[in-house]
């Protein structure tokens, strides 16, 4: 049994991986929800920006413009999903579902070679890493892909940390600190607890070992050590900056407790550890807390019976049983974290643990009970004997019945048995027949993965939580998006479109525009910046089927600040037309319309670069009123709305002549304006007044004031000249640190 080799068992790994996510591996079906509504499109808009050489730092197609460099969910800097979506000139769904199902795989086998190396029998570290690639939440949340990522690096960095204080040297802090910056790149939640979770494994690690080693064993740690923390820390500190300096102007620098809490767990959620389908969760009308996907933890009737049949074995060894007390000391604090207000510690952590006002959804903390499930199903396998007939008979036919049971269960209001869940109960069946006949162990091996697979298969990953049709498919096969298409293609290459808005029609609307290039003033994803998510209302506007937001500056889709953001296009389920909005459109401003969707084109909508001559200041902190806001004509009125006094300061006295625009040029972090005029005049481009533009004219740079509420204005002198605005997301670094109230 020792002489396994780790290339054979890397081998059955990935025909495991690969029987698990078949369908998807296919290309029949892709990941579900998040994973192709926001996280597919961001990726792809970074890898294509690269490919075309263009730096991603901006997204001119959401949000009207939205800072994707420091999108803490963005995965610029994450290196083996971008070089994989790299490798391809126009990476599809499916490449992109083969990227994020990669990591899953390096998981597991990090997994089995951290088993390995804890002396755990070759049949149990193959258990473990496939209830490690597979159990639980890793099957239930695959569509959260930045998480998913964290997590398949977690033994990565268990394993790098082991092979360091088994033998220190700087070779190996280095590969440590490039696991930890790996991780650190995807600051999510689960980075959070990961990196409370590894650094205290850490020091409990070099505690225990501290009077083994020499004095000499000691400094090479504290090298290697402090060099892992300057490699991890400063290759990841770009993007823990970018993400930190977005995040304090955003609609969400911290989280009210309610908010917090707003996908807290319950008790009742435990159960799905014995019963994939205790809360309906798979059959049936769902009747658990926050979403489905974050209450399941099923992990196997086979695993959980491994468990139960060796925990007095595993209990025995020193190793393993230091690894059960830490990881089950850590599962218990996710059990609490996760089940938020149902005791008074999160609220207790939440006022006084820094970094935890940041973050809702406590249940991402549940990625902890897997990792303790991987670690005690091989412990728990790794002692129980395969040679005898009796405990493999009890162990089989055990599962059989656990699996007829779970199978019964898949029923539920409005929906019949589903009975292709039987098969994982027949398979057990089939294999308690043939071991008790063949206890040879490649017999057993075979029985038990394909168990497990099949488990799996039924449950976990069948269809439910990991799979469906392909949204970004179907958007591209929409005509209406072909029309659209068209239309921008239409306008001067290179230059400043016009913009979408598109409401009722669900998520696959939002953020794929991206793949088409098509300018949008919606997205699907948390963070917005403050002053557009109070203007627009792009809160409510992110969930796929949510409302079209509502604010008294954009009350209609052909709203005053809709206009004036240059939304030409409204693009809406069909039949709806103008009638109700407060300027309703004639009939002929219909320009598409099939079953499902129709086009309205407004074409009152500003263009994107205006030259005002009537300029009107407002005092530092005095919002542009709804009433004044709706009755401005923007292409000769500007409204002055300083930042702060520094902006109010500065603004130019005499700057009011007619500038005459010759040319516009943009790219995703760069705008070009070249106008003229006889008089000094203000050019206003309708894009978002975020930190980190700079203008320059003529390549001096110069100060941008804030106008009409949330757009950007700079004084032009006379003659001609050309103004370009460039992003650089350390300047929006900066100026958050100096001036953060600013931005807000």
């Amino acid at each position: 049994m020792s002489r396994f080799s780790l290339s054979r068992g890397l081998a059955v790994l990935a025909l495991v991986w690969t029987a698990l996510h078949l369908p998807l591996l296919l290309g029949f079906r892709v990941m579900p929800g998040d994973a192709m509504s926001e996280f597919y499109p961001v990726v792809y808009f970074n890898s294509h920006s690269l490919r075309e050489g263009l730096a991603p730092w901006w997204n001119p197609l959401l949000f009207s413009g939205y800072p994707q460099v420091a999108d803490p969910q963005g995965m610029l800097f994450s290196p083996l999903l971008m070089a994989w979506m790299l490798l391809r000139v126009s990476p599809g769904s499916t490449w992109f579902v083969w990227g994020a199902l990669l990591h899953l795989l390096l998981g597991a086998f990090a997994m089995f070679a951290l088993l390995r190396r804890l002396r755990v029998a070759w049949l149990g570290a193959l258990l473990g890493a496939t209830v490690f690639m597979a159990g639980g939440v890793a099957s239930s949340r695959m569509q959260y892909t930045p998480i998913l990522i964290v997590y398949c690096l977690l033994p990565l960095a268990l394993l790098t940390l082991g092979w360091l204080l088994e033998r220190p040297g700087l070779g190996k802090g280095l590969v440590l600190g490039l696991v930890i910056a790996w991780i650190l790149v995807q600051p999510v939640q689960l980075t959070y607890f990961a990196g409370l979770m590894l650094s205290v494994f850490a020091l409990a690690s070099i505690v225990r070992r501290w009077s083994d080693w020499e004095p000499a064993t000691r400094w090479r740690l504290a090298g290697a050590l402090i060099l892992a923390g300057v490699v991890g820390i400063g290759l990841a500190l770009p993007q823990l900056l970018f993400s930190y300096a977005f995040v304090q102007v955003s609609n969400r620098p911290s989280l009210p407790l309610t908010d917090a809490l707003e996908r807290a767990l319950d008790w009742r959620t435990l159960l799905t550890l014995f019963d994939p389908n205790a809360l309906h969760s798979l059959r049936g009308r769902y009747q658990g807390p926050a979403d489905p996907i974050e209450t399941f933890f099923y992990a196997g009737a086979l695993p959980m019976l491994c468990i139960a049949f060796g925990a007095r074995g595993m209990w025995t060894e020193p190793t393993w049983r230091r690894h059960l007390i830490f990881f089950g000391a850590a599962a218990l604090v996710a059990v609490i974290y996760m089940v938020g207000d149902h005791t008074p510690i999160y609220g207790w952590l939440y006022e006084w643990f820094p970094g935890v006002k940041q973050f809702r959804r406590p249940s991402d903390s549940a990625y902890m009970i897997n990792l303790l499930l991987a670690f005690a199903t091989a412990f728990g396998l790794s002692r129980v004997d395969l040679s005898s007939r009796r405990q493999l008979s009890w162990l089989f036919g055990l599962a059989a019945a656990w699996l007829l049971l779970a199978s019964l269960h898949m029923r539920g209001e409005g929906e019949p048995w589903q009975a292709a869940s039987i098969l994982a109960a027949l398979v057990a069946g089939v294999a308690w027949v043939h071991v008790r006949k063949d206890r040879r162990i490649g017999v057993v091996a075979f029985w038990m993965l394909a168990l497990v697979v099949v488990d799996y298969r039924c449950f976990n990953l069948n269809g439910v939580f990991n799979q469906r049709g392909d949204p970004a498919r179907r958007f591209h096969r929409e005509a209406s998006v072909h029309m659209l298409e068209g239309r921008f293609r239409a306008y001067a290459p290179g230059g400043l479109a016009p913009r979408t808005e598109t409401h009722g029609l669900g998520a696959g609307w939002r953020n794929n525009v991206v793949l088409d290039d098509i300018p949008a003033t919606h997205g699907y994803g948390p963070l917005r910046w403050a002053i557009y998510d109070r203007w627009y209302g792009a809160d409510v506007y992110t969930s796929g089927d949510g409302a079209r937001p509502y604010t008294p500056y954009n009350n209609d889709p052909g709203s005053p600040l809709n206009r004036l953001l240059g939304v030409r296009y409204i693009v809406q389920p069909a039949g709806q037309g103008s009638a109700h909005w407060l300027t309703p459109l004639g009939e002929d401003a219909t320009v598409y319309a099939d079953a499902k969707v129709e086009v309205i084109e407004n074409t009152a909508a500003y263009a994107r670069v205006l030259a005002p001559t009537d300029i009107r200041r407002l005092p530092v902190g005095q919002a542009l009123s709804p009433e004044f806001f709706a009755t401005t004509d923007f292409s000769t009125t500007l409204w002055l709305t300083p930042r702060d006094a520094v902006d109010a300061h500065d603004v130019p006295a005499g700057c009011d002549g007619q500038r005459h625009i010759d040319a516009t040029t943009a790219t995703n972090i760069h705008i070009g304006v070249r106008s003229s005029g006889e008089r000094a005049g203000w050019i206003v481009v309708t894009d978002q007044d975020f930190p980190g533009w700079v203008a320059r004219i003529d390549g001096a740079e110069v100060a941008t004031h804030r106008a009409d509420g949330l757009l950007r204005a700079v004084c032009v002198p006379m003659g001609t000249h050309e103004l370009t605005f460039t992003f650089q997301p350390w300047r929006m670094v900066t100026e958050v640190l100096r001036r953060p109230n600013s931005w807000r």
